[in-house]
């Protein structure tokens, strides 16, 4: 009995062994390894955002959490919106958060999207006096509405904008709001953003009125997602975790 019981202890202990050695062998293989060790390079297009209603904001806040759970350190790239989803399959950044939607015309090699972590619909900024001038964008017949170079917006206004909508393109939201606010522009072309649950993000104040609100693609969600570089091991099924279990904004 003795000898059976020194033998069933040798192989409890054994089992407990092997299956330390496997966690242990999985937590190795499961280790995020970026294009720089320990530095998770990120782009987005803005340097320092401070507006609470700036997306750019929450996106920073919630790939900062990312980076602290997982002992990342951040070296943040400011790039222009359009076609910064192609940094990530040149190998340039680890991350694109510059609010990507995953459109299939922007997928490309040696980068995946993750799952998506917000949505949003389409809309029309107008100036609150000329709330009741204003409803559908084919009241802006000789006006000019503003959109971003490659946003969806610039999509969704050139598809829908009936002739005689005077459309002026910029490069970033800055130059749009400048315009804008002088008087150059009688709308702007933007989105309204939401939780996954469908709960509005709030991203304005009163002062800001937003018409003509509608899905890009009628019944279809516009997700936002983050681009992965394909060379950064694991970082994508840590990303998509993250998402998981993570509310978006923080």
């Amino acid at each position: 009995m003795n000898r059976l019981g020194t033998l069933s202890r040798v192989i409890a202990r054994l089992v407990i062994l092997c299956t330390l050695i496997a966690v242990i062998g999985c937590a190795v293989d499961q280790q995020i390894q970026t294009l720089r060790p320990g530095v998770l390079t990120v782009a987005v297009t803005s340097g320092a955002p401070t507006n609470q209603y700036d997306p750019q904001l929450w996106i920073r806040q919630y790939v900062e959490q990312f980076a602290v759970e997982h002992e990342l350190t951040i070296s943040w790239v400011v790039v222009p919106f359009n076609e910064s989803w192609l940094l990530a399959s040149r190998d340039e950044v680890d991350l694109v958060a510059t609010n990507v939607a995953n459109f299939a015309d922007r997928a490309h090699s040696g980068a995946t999207f993750s799952a998506p972590f917000l949505y949003e619909r389409r809309a029309l900024r107008i100036n609150p006096e000329e709330q009741e001038r204003y409803e559908h964008i084919s009241d802006f017949i000789g006006k000019t509405v503003g959109v971003v170079s490659g946003m969806a917006a610039e999509r969704d206004v050139n598809r829908r904008a009936p002739d005689g909508v005077i459309v002026r393109t910029t490069d970033t939201f800055a130059q749009l709001y400048a315009e804008f606010d002088v008087g150059q522009l009688d709308a702007i072309a933007e989105a309204e953003y939401y939780a996954l649950d469908g709960q509005v993000i709030p991203s304005h104040g009163g002062e800001v009125i937003l018409i003509d609100h509608h899905d890009l693609t009628p019944g279809q969600r516009e997700e936002s997602v983050f681009v992965v570089c394909d060379k950064s091991q694991n970082l994508l099924s840590a990303i998509n975790a993250f998402i998981a279990r993570t509310r978006f904004p923080l």
